[in-house]
């Protein structure tokens, strides 16, 4: 029977682990050259939204019944400038397309350049959504 020597163990691991969360940091760094096509912003003035989506309270319990929900679309076709708002009034957290909307919470979102964003959905039939973002 051979015994591993938990010293030899302990130096071991971190030696592993170091190249590959190396990798994981370079992996994850910010490429100035890329831009993202949409961008975390709230108008001031208070502007309504291109686009609002609803998420209502009871929705989970539908969801957990097997009841089909269909409160987005499975693709979405936007313009640059436009923006979008979702409102999760449920006491569940999302993912909506790109998108994480926890319970209770609102995203605003405005879209800055062409691109596809894209992702699951818990929101509607197909499991998808998508936003097709084109130049204004």
């Amino acid at each position: 029977m051979t015994m591993t020597n938990p010293r030899r163990r302990s130096r071991l691991l971190p030696a592993l682990l170091l190249p590959i969360a190396l990798l994981g940091m370079a992996a994850c760094s910010e490429d100035d050259s890329a831009q993202p096509a949409a961008q975390w912003t709230k108008p001031a003035d208070g502007t309504a939204a291109t686009y609002t989506f609803e998420v209502p309270y009871g929705t989970s319990v539908k969801i957990d019944q097997g009841q089909q929900v269909d409160l987005m679309p499975q693709r979405l076709d936007v313009k640059v400038g436009e923006t979008i708002r979702i409102v999760n009034d449920d006491g569940r957290d999302y993912m909506i397309g790109p998108f994480f909307v926890s319970a209770g919470q609102e995203l605003f979102m405005q879209f800055t350049q062409a691109g596809v964003l894209s992702g699951v959905c818990d929101m509607n039939p197909e499991g998808e959504f998508t936003i097709n973002v084109a130049e204004a």
